[in-house]
């Protein structure tokens, strides 16, 4: 992991106060004080509602700007809002109605969507962690620890570095077979193989794309009956990324500020008990990750991303690099937002 420029301030907090943040943030993992929950203060700041989003500071933001936009070359990282038109968990698909206005002259647009149901980025209220106590054994806390949660990121929007491993492409070089509605898994050995077959390194501040193929295989394996059939499922199955603490202690000490992908819950669902090793090696305990990213770290998940032009891109310059740009709906209160993201070249 490559250093990171010295640190500016940045709206509402001084450089001695964001670098006593950051400083956690940058503390690694086997020595932090609880590795699985990590809160700015003060509690309703503007540092606590940013969460890990608090490491993408101006130095950073420039620094991935001046070396990732080279050609000029941008491609839009959002999904159709229409999909998933057939979804899981009882979600609706989006309305879309065209409203006539000053008798017809002009129209209006309105929209009822559940961002879940296509891109999207995972806020702060998207999901709790058990923290019991004696009094209370079945307590689940939001990030910052508070019942109802925060969100500010989009009065800054989430921009940086972006680096994509492509999955999809490595399993094709490796004869690797699997559906994306599957509990088809992805360990933390193939992501770093990925990484050293793209001769990608990576930085403090880095914004994680893994494309697993979801969105490709929505659109172009499955049949109108195979849609049906995965929203109706009381056991829906998603391929994804191992949850391990291993898994953790990567996205954490290599300095990741968010982490995203095409699939549905970005790790495998549902989370396994064991993951098992070869070679005499045992299995690996699992974990719901999301409990730790999103309630124990304030650390965005993007889910159903399109990566497919991103990829092409990527395979064409021979570079897995390029600048983010997402700006989530300014909601005060939301629970996830459609990402708005555009990757630059």
């Amino acid at each position: 992991m490559s250093e990171d420029p010295p640190t500016s301030s940045r709206a509402g907090m001084d450089a001695t106060e964001l670098n006593a943040i950051l400083k956690i943030h940058k503390t690694p993992y086997d020595h932090l004080p609880n590795q699985h929950q990590v809160w700015n203060r003060p509690p309703n700041s503007r540092s606590e509602g940013l969460g890990r989003l608090i490491i993408l500071t101006p130095d950073i933001v420039r620094a991935a700007a001046s070396t990732c936009i080279q050609t000029g070359q941008r491609i839009s990282l959002n999904w159709d809002l229409t999909k998933l038109e057939v979804a899981n968990f009882n979600r609706q698909p989006t309305q879309h109605h065209v409203l006539p206005i000053m008798n017809g002259i002009a129209f209006d647009d309105l929209y009822i969507i559940n961002p879940q149901q296509s891109s999207q980025w995972d806020g702060l209220r998207h999901f709790a962690t058990p923290v019991p106590t004696e009094d209370m054994p079945k307590q689940r806390l939001f990030y910052g620890g508070v019942s109802a949660g925060l969100q500010h990121w989009a009065k800054e929007g989430i921009c940086g570095r972006g680096v994509l491993l492509d999955y999809v492409e490595y399993a094709a070089r490796h004869g690797i077979s699997y559906s994306t509605f599957s509990d088809h898994s992805i360990s933390l050995d193939v992501l770093k193989d990925i990484a050293r077959e793209q001769q990608t390194e990576f930085k403090f501040g880095d914004i994680l794309f893994i494309r697993i193929g979801v969105t490709h295989e929505w659109d172009t394996k499955m049949t109108r009956d195979d849609k049906a059939a995965y929203g109706a499922s009381c056991s829906p199955q998603h391929a994804g990324v191992e949850g391990t603490e291993e898994m953790l202690r990567w996205i954490w000490d290599t300095g990741f500020a968010a982490v995203a992908s095409d699939a549905i819950s970005f790790e495998v669902y549902p989370p396994k008990q064991m993951y098992p090793r070869g070679h005499g090696d045992g299995a690996v305990k699992g974990i719901f990750m999301h409990e730790v990213l999103l309630a124990g770290w304030g650390f965005p998940i993007g889910e159903l991303f399109d990566l497919e032009d991103l990829a092409r891109i990527c395979k064409t310059e021979k570079r897995w690099e390029f600048f983010v740009s997402s700006a989530p709906f300014n909601m005060p209160g939301g629970i996830s937002s459609p990402p708005n993201c555009i990757a630059i070249f």
